[in-house]
């Protein structure tokens, strides 16, 4: 297994020094950050750990079904630093070399008890002094340049958002800046991408886009069936993103985006943000790192790299034994369908937590992108949509 963020590429020593520099200085963007990765749970220290495990296994025997803990579960690492315990988490992100990753805020009308969890927990954290939560593309930038970890709201509509376009007011005053139209089934707005049928955007959907324009939130089509898709990308006056997804002409996937999509989205002035999702990206048994680059590589080739993000999506911060414990049956309750081969322990080698990120800037350096392409792979051209949209 290589160390942290140095995947065998064959990078020369003078392409290792260019891929160094580029990481230092590049603003990094993960369009949809899953934090550190679960991976980060075994590195505390085993009385931390320890108490961790029974808190954790308590909670779930308490609740049932153990989805109400998962955000105290993911946000524990924070919590450790906030209370001064440790300080892994920070350090893990600044491995990484992450600028901006991001945190979930819901559009909902209160009564969701999850969302209302999440959104708890969230707020709990933004008084940690090296995060810091943001709303414009200048305070991204003051980040880089003050050392610190930038986070911004993002919504999947895992529950659907509710047919009041009053309560995109509400997240919006609370933060929110990109909203994602569907999750994986057909809601008020439009339609998923492992729905049985694709309609494409409802009247309302179609209102809500037009909203999001006019108060300055992104339009996200991730999850998106095909012709919800086309849909946003035909009434939206602003740029589209997918900003968790892949190329479905390079694997078939539903959570990818076929050609005519992809060139939707560009056209808008959108991007694209490649997951780190293994079994969205291949069918091969045990993928790399280098399948990630494929899409980039293929998506770049068909819409031009400055179209081209990050959005890793992968893997998510939590002990795998808890994964399973929690998640292990909630594919069916999120969307997913056993053809989806949801596989949640499974990862790409190369990239097992957030402190591989530097190996997408060395992959891009071996596939011989200039400095320009790799720089706004890995921030720019989403910090571009970022400013147009939201300022």
């Amino acid at each position: 297994m290589n160390a942290p963020g140095k995947f065998e590429f064959g990078l020369t020593t003078a392409q290792e020094a260019r891929a160094a520099r580029l990481h230092r200085e590049s603003i990094v963007i993960d369009l949809l950050s899953q934090h550190a990765g679960g991976n980060i749970f075994g590195h505390f220290p085993p009385e931390l750990l320890a108490h961790f495990n029974t808190q954790a296994a308590n909670a779930i025997a308490a609740s049932g079904t153990g989805t109400e803990v998962l955000a105290d579960v993911v946000y524990w690492p924070y919590e450790m630093s906030l209370q001064g315990r440790s300080d892994l988490i920070r350090e893990w992100l600044r491995a990484g070399g992450l600028t901006c990753g991001t945190y979930d805020i819901g559009v909902h009308d209160g009564s969701d008890p999850l969302w209302k969890k999440w959104e708890s927990v969230n707020s709990t954290y933004a008084q940690l002094p090296w995060l810091r939560y943001v709303t414009t593309a200048r305070e991204i930038r003051e980040a880089k340049q003050r050392g610190l970890i930038a986070y911004y709201a993002h919504c999947q509509p895992e529950s659907p958002a509710p047919r009041n376009l009053k309560a995109f007011d509400v997240a919006y005053a609370k933060g929110l800046r990109s909203f994602m139209l569907t999750y994986n089934r057909m809601d008020h707005i439009g339609v998923g991408c492992t729905e049985r049928v694709d309609a494409g955007l409802s009247m309302f959907g179609v209102d809500v886009v037009e909203h999001c324009n006019a108060m300055g939130m992104i339009v996200d089509v991730s999850h998106c069936g095909h012709l919800t898709t086309m849909d946003a990308c035909r009434h939206s006056t602003k740029p589209v993103n997918a900003n968790h997804t892949a190329a479905r002409g390079l694997y078939d996937h539903a959570r990818g985006k076929n050609d005519e999509a992809l060139r939707a989205i560009a056209g808008t002035g959108g991007v694209i943000g490649v997951v780190a999702v293994p079994f969205f990206l291949s069918g091969h048994e045990s993928p790399t790192i280098e399948a990630m680059l494929d899409h980039i590589d293929y998506i770049a080739d068909l819409v031009g790299a400055e179209h081209v993000a990050i959005g890793t999506d992968w893997p998510l911060q939590a002990p795998d034994e808890l994964l399973l414990a929690v998640l292990g049956g909630g594919g069916q309750r999120l969307g997913f369908r056993k053809k989806d081969g949801l596989a949640l322990t499974k990862r790409l080698a190369g990239f097992d937590d957030c402190r591989d990120l530097p190996n997408i800037t060395r992959g891009l350096v071996k596939r011989g992108y200039d400095d320009d392409e790799i720089k706004g792979i890995l921030g720019e051209n989403a910090l571009r949509v970022f400013e147009q949209v939201c300022g």
